[in-house]
């Protein structure tokens, strides 16, 4: 009892009220807390990627007597900082705390990138308030994978976190994204929790007759949708053990690939010796050769940076002259990451982002690259990264605002500029032609097929990924690796300087796995193809289907307002 009953008088109205709404905050807080988890621990290192299929459903509970725009955000944001916590908190690399400016990017990344998931939430509340829950609800997988895909686009894109990729380690249920690319799995997991909510609003009003039914339905729907991937994937893979043992690998098709991974420090690294560093992956490489035996790889992986000076500039030209000469020796040629250097002789023609030479101001860029050493060839082919963590490695945008001077506060830890073009490799020796995708491009799924689309028949990844010791990160980006062989019925082969180094199947499944932090050479015969999935030759359709729907969607809450107002300024006028 209050005492203010005890002493007779009576209670003010509004404290009931304020307890009701207090406790109604409290349980909207709690729903949205458990989203975030469920989101969060449906991304790799954990296995369970049935989470995200339901993850979203407490955050829609919470949201659904919301009115208030800025609740909204509050609720969601408690959501999607906590999904970033778990999943990303290894970006400022915390647990070696080598760099402040990482861990201070990292920290900044995991407070204000949930923001952005209020963009695909606002257009659902919106709808919902305009059109109604059921166009509201249809529409949300729409808006959600409309701003994932949107998200890929610009420089300050972070596809990371697509719901698609908490999917990775069910293989069956991914085979379908040869025709959609992991947005379809974004799609799926949306309508998943678009169903299951459903279901909750059924059985929490607690019909009987008709809507009994429609909760049987409704569960009918639910089992139907989660089943239909994975049956179809099950096939997929059935019939592809099924050619792999009634058909042989032609030898024109086959392509024997090494890979070096040789465990350095990505710090101490920078500091090597320029022919100490080259002479310890040429011993790694002879030794690799070896344990192939009678198949010498028709190529090697090196990981990205492996060189971490200027090779290809005429003042190191007697270094590369010697890896060339070396490598003859060895009889392989390498893919190696290393920087680039490029200098304008012309400064007028230099970008505004570019860098200057002290004292004399003469421009120049430099490139976190790739390059094909191949013996004999005297013309190297060499790959610029085009994709770049935000901040990281480049602000995004820094030609239009070169004037912030971004190096000198050493914004941007190695101030790279984006690459020229999407090079394809092309092997002298076998005609084989590949991509190399340098660490995080291998994120982005379009971009990938980009490569496909001009011809390489296996794609390469090559990354440092120790930076982040035992947290997620390297975990994480393995596993999304899945996903670009799948899209494109591709192999894979990965290089990583400490690990995860593998190799990936055109179905999605691993080779060769390393462990963290080991120094060890990997070797296998893979098949370069040819053939151009739907996904491949047709790229983002479903992303950009996703716009338009959308689009529509608010183009027609737009005009419910305008209707709105025109009843209510004739019924004023009546």
């Amino acid at each position: 009892m209050s005492r203010a009953a005890r002493s007779g008088k009576k209670e003010p109205s509004g404290s009931a009220e304020s307890r009701i709404e207090r406790k109604r905050f409290l349980v909207r807080l709690t729903l949205s807390m458990v989203s975030g988890v469920l989101l969060g621990f449906s991304f790799p290192p954990s296995q369970l990627g049935i989470l995200a299929c339901f993850g979203l459903v407490p955050l829609l509970i919470a949201l659904a007597d919301v009115t208030r725009t800025r609740a909204l955000l509050g609720y969601s944001y408690v959501a999607f900082f906590l999904f970033h916590l778990i999943t990303i908190n290894w970006t400022g690399g915390f647990e070696h705390g080598h760099d402040v400016y990482m861990m201070i990017a990292g920290g900044v990344t995991m407070v204000v990138h949930p923001i952005f998931y209020f963009l695909p939430l606002l257009a659902y509340h919106w709808c919902r308030k305009c059109l109604g829950d059921v166009p509201a609800l249809i529409g949300l997988p729409f808006f959600w994978v409309a701003y994932e895909y949107s998200h890929t686009l610009s420089e300050w894109s972070f596809p990371w976190l697509t719901l698609g990729n908490s999917q990775s380690y069910d293989v069956a249920a991914m085979q379908f994204i040869s025709f959609t690319g992991v947005l379809g799995l974004s799609f799926w997991v949306l309508l998943m929790n678009v169903v299951a909510y459903v279901l909750y609003s059924l059985l929490a009003q607690r019909r009987t007759g008709r809507g009994a039914i429609r909760a049987w339905v409704t569960v009918a729907v639910l089992v139907a949708l989660f089943l239909a991937p994975k049956v179809y994937g099950w096939f997929a893979l059935e019939s592809a053990s099924h050619e792999s043992r009634t058909e042989q690998t032609r030898p024109t098709n086959g392509v024997t690939v090494g890979i070096v991974q040789p465990n350095l420090d990505p710090w101490d690294k920078w500091s090597m010796q320029g022919y100490q560093i080259l002479e310890l992956y040429l011993h790694l490489t002879d030794s690799l050769v070896k344990q192939c035996g009678s198949k010498v790889p028709d190529l090697v992986l090196w990981p990205e940076t492996a060189v971490p000076y200027y090779l290809l500039d005429s003042a190191n030209r007697g270094m590369l002259n010697y890896l060339e000469k070396r490598l003859a020796d060895i009889g392989v040629p390498v893919l190696t990451g290393l920087a680039n250097i490029k200098v304008y002789s012309d400064s007028t023609k230099a970008p505004p982002s570019a860098k200057r030479f002290p004292p004399t101001g003469q421009r120049y860029d430099t490139f976190n690259a790739a390059a094909l050493i191949q013996p004999g060839e005297r013309d190297v082919q060499w790959y610029g990264k085009m994709k770049m963590v935000p901040f990281a490695e480049r602000v995004p945008y820094a030609d239009l605002f070169y004037f912030f001077d971004f190096l000198r506060w050493n914004v941007g830890i190695g101030g790279w500029q984006i690459g020229p073009d999407t090079t394809v490799f092309r092997v002298d020796r076998s005609g084989h032609k590949f991509s190399a995708m340098i660490c995080y491009e291998s994120t982005y799924p379009d971009f990938v097929s980009a490569f496909v689309r001009r011809g390489a028949q296996f794609i390469t990844i090559i990354t440092i990924d120790s930076w982040w010791g035992r947290m997620s990160g390297a975990f994480q980006h393995k596993q999304f690796a899945l996903f670009r062989a799948v899209e494109n019925r591709r192999w894979v082969a990965r290089c990583a300087l400490g690990g995860i180094s593998c190799f990936i199947d055109p179905y999605g499944r691993t080779y060769d796995a390393t462990e963290l932090f080991s120094r060890v050479v990997l070797c296998r015969t893979i098949e370069a193809r040819d053939e151009v999935t739907f996904y491949a030759a047709h790229g983002d359709w479903l992303g950009t289907a996703s716009v338009w729907v959308a689009g529509a969607l608010l183009a027609a809450c737009v005009g419910q307002i305008f209707y709105r107002r025109k009843r209510e300024s004739e019924w004023l006028n009546d």
